[in-house]
């Protein structure tokens, strides 16, 4: 296992693909393709700042507007 696998495996998938961005954008040319890059990666980030929630019927977590339509089973947690 390189060192490279070692700090990939420590990532989340959001660090990853924003890291990914950020040497896209280094090594990117075109000015479209870089405000595409710098708009993906700002969206990303911005994912970063969004708090999960848990349901409090089933326990389940996710974002707020999923947990918000999300198909409760109703199933008790302490069951």
């Amino acid at each position: 296992m390189t060192g490279t696998e070692r700090a990939e495996e420590m990532q989340t998938t959001c660090e990853a693909v924003e890291m990914h961005l950020v040497q896209a954008l280094t090594r990117c040319e075109s000015d479209a393709v870089s405000a595409h890059l710098q708009a993906a990666l700002q969206h990303c980030r911005d994912l970063l700042l969004t708090p999960l929630v848990e349901c409090p019927v089933c326990g389940r977590v996710g974002l707020p507007e999923r947990i918000q339509m999300h198909e409760c089973q109703a199933v008790s947690r302490n069951e």
